[in-house]
């Protein structure tokens, strides 16, 4: 075992730290051994490389394999390819970093404001110059495994972790030839843990918010592509599980993209939503530094802070309504937004759901692929399943959330603590499952053939709503019930609902023109040309292939089922515009991130 003495010349000698540093490990008990820390564990991480966390992370496609293997849930194991991103947002690492970030920004700030005051000067006499304020600013620029591992070991003295970053960056000034007695004295003057955190977290639940935005807009873009593409492919809609009327394809992606719009628009506004922070002191009032500083007006002293939240982490300045930590209102604001669009995640992936066991859409499949571990048939829409599932958990864990960091106990507890850290998990897998969704999509296509196999079963049906209206506003007042008289049932021939219009216009009741309409809509929803009795009758591959081309044909012909098709196409034209301004809208989260 060394000696003080031995340490302590190891620390000067190795790692250039004056008196003044070795003052302070002491009375932090680092050059002390105890159960839960050794000296030699701080010594060991003082020695390590400054290698940052990203190059350290660098492996094989085997290695990285292996090690989801050993992951500890999904974000970490199976999925975690797709918040992998997240190692630098959500890590305990991360948030070292920013802790130290909060306290070098501080110092500066606060330095440069102090020294305006000549009665303050045996506190602070001059602000940094600026070669010092770029060495400062390096402790957390050039951040490393062993600026993070140093922490850790303090913490294990300190018990707090915020006070062991703290020491660190007074320690790491040394190293760089800053005075340590100045730096001890004004870092973390006046302040609590929170005015550190809630800047850190907030920052980084940005970051998280720039991620989940590059997904939906990832989802939205999907969406819009498929509305633009398959705009004239008309299809049955559905209520309540039954055949409905006609719309298209294209509708149904556009709407579910609208749908998107709709409930994101907190974060769709001109001026981009931001987060909140705060430097307020450990209940609100800024007790300390108030007290510290009586001479300097707090209106100076908030233009600090508003420039340290604002300028340097980005968020959104919280004057008022602080306790020990800001209202979270616009973190809880963020969090809605989530779970209302996730809810249109959750819809959109089970209608993929929907549509492919109706057969509106088939799944694309490559050699190899198995749907079932038995039922060589299938081709089942499992990422959308996943999806679905992933949404529903997120919801769960939202509320939980919210109570913890809304409600708390009067003017602070460390609930609040360990809820900012886990916020990030449903975050995440709310990520994973918008990510999992558009592959989901992009592996769908319609199956012309199915679609028009039920219009045509269902056509008589499905233009009933479009025929009896027809009628109401020409004087068939009736029209109703005569009309479901003929379509409630479970098979309707064309010739039954031609019979009635033909009887209306014998008896007077609509002219020829009219009677003609009437069957114009119907006509384009039945089988005139018997193109699905060709289909069934086809033998050989070129055959087949051009009565799925009749079919195909038929089915996008949106001119002759233009009046059953509604406003379809042209609402689709616009939500496509309002797609790509929401795709812009999100990006620039990410972005700014």
């Amino acid at each position: 075992m060394q000696t003080l003495e031995e340490i302590t010349g190891k620390l000067k000698a190795d790692f250039n730290f004056s008196d003044a540093s070795i003052a302070l490990m002491q009375d932090k008990g680092l050059l002390e051994d105890q159960k839960r820390y050794k000296v030699s564990d701080f010594l060991d991480a003082l020695s390590l490389p400054k290698q940052t966390f990203a190059e350290k992370r660098k492996k094989s496609l085997l290695e990285r394999t292996i090690e989801r293997g050993d992951g500890q849930e999904i974000t970490t194991g199976r999925y975690e390819r797709y918040v992998q991103d997240f190692k630098d947002i959500s890590s305990e690492q991360t948030l070292v970093q920013g802790r130290m970030k909060f306290a070098v920004e501080y110092i500066i700030g606060l330095t440069d404001l102090v020294s305006g005051y000549p009665q303050y000067g045996k506190f602070i006499d001059r602000p940094f110059t600026e070669e010092e304020k770029s060495k400062l600013r390096s402790i957390y620029g050039d951040y490393s495994i062993r600026d993070y591992s140093a922490v850790q070991m303090i913490e294990k003295r300190t018990k707090h972790d915020v006070v062991a970053a703290n020491t660190w960056v007074t320690l790491r000034a040394d190293e760089l030839g800053i005075d340590p007695v100045l730096m001890r004295k004004v870092v973390h003057f006046a302040r609590t843990s929170e005015d550190n955190d809630a800047n850190v977290k907030g920052e980084l639940y940005m970051k998280a918010l720039g991620k989940w935005t590059e997904s939906l807009s990832k989802l939205v873009s999907t969406l819009e592509s498929k509305a633009r593409e398959y705009i004239n492919v008309t299809c049955i809609a559905e209520t309540h599980g039954q055949a409905a009327q006609l719309t298209t394809l294209g509708h149904i992606y556009a709407n579910l993209a609208e749908q998107i719009r709709l409930h994101a628009e907190p974060l769709l506004r001109e001026e981009m939503f931001r987060l909140e922070g705060k430097i307020a002191g450990a209940i609100g009032t800024d007790v300390d530094i108030k007290a510290a500083l009586p001479v300097i007006p707090h209106r100076n002293i908030k233009d600090m802070y508003r420039r340290i939240v604002g300028d340097v982490f980005g968020l959104e300045y919280a004057c008022l309504g602080n306790d020990q930590d800001h209202s979270n209102a616009a973190f809880a604001r963020m969090l809605d937004t989530m779970v209302n669009v996730g809810m249109v995640v959750e819809k959109a992936a089970t209608d993929t759901w929907l549509y492919a066991s109706r057969g509106v859409l088939a799944k694309k499949t490559e050699k190899g692929e198995s749907g079932s571990s038995a039922m060589p048939q299938k081709a089942n829409p499992f990422l959308a399943e996943g999806a679905e599932a992933l949404q529903h958990i997120m919801r769960g864990m939202i509320q939980p959330i919210k109570d913890m960091v809304i409600a708390y106990r009067e003017q602070g507890d460390l609930r609040r603590s360990i809820t900012k850290r886990e916020a990030f998990h449903p975050i995440m897998l709310s990520i994973i499952s918008i990510e999992r969704l558009v592959e989901e999509i992009n592996n769908y296509v319609p199956s012309i053939v199915e679609i028009e196999d039920a219009i045509y079963k269902m056509g008589p049906k499905i233009a009933s709503s479009a025929v009896q209206t027809y009628l109401k506003a020409h004087g068939v007042e009736d029209s109703y019930d005569r009309i479901k008289h003929i379509v409630m049932k479970p098979y309707v021939e064309p010739d039954e609902v031609r019979a009635y219009i033909l009887s209306l216009h014998g008896g007077g009741r609509i002219d020829g023109s009219q009677a003609d309409h009437i069957w114009f809509m119907i006509k384009g929803v039945i089988d005139t040309k018997n193109n699905r009795r060709n289909l069934m009758k086809a033998i050989s591959g070129e055959e087949v292939d051009a009565a799925v081309a009749d079919l195909t044909r038929v089915n996008s012909d949106i001119e002759s089922r233009c009046y059953l098709l509604g406003t379809a196409v042209e609402d689709t034209e616009l939500m496509i515009l309002n797609a790509k301004q929401t795709q812009e809208m999100l990006e620039r989260y990410e972005k700014s991130a």
